[in-house]
């Protein structure tokens, strides 16, 4: 597996940007593993994550997450 793009301390990168990071870890395991309903809600993860990161990008305020 490729270096993470943001590493566990780095508090340069956004929440959210943090958050996807380690989602699409997470999620290309769940692949290896090969249930579709765990891989179907990272997607739903994911994208909502991804619609957070376009909000943030365009300047919105954020809900932090924990």
């Amino acid at each position: 597996m490729p270096d993470r793009p943001f590493p566990a301390g780095d508090e340069s990168a956004s929440a959210a940007a943090r958050a996807a990071a380690r989602c699409l870890e997470a999620r290309e395991a769940i692949g290896q593993v090969g249930d579709p309903t765990l891989q179907a809600l990272f997607d739903l993860l994911l994208l909502q994550i991804g619609r957070n990161l376009a909000k943030e990008l365009q300047g919105e305020p954020q809900i932090a997450l924990k």
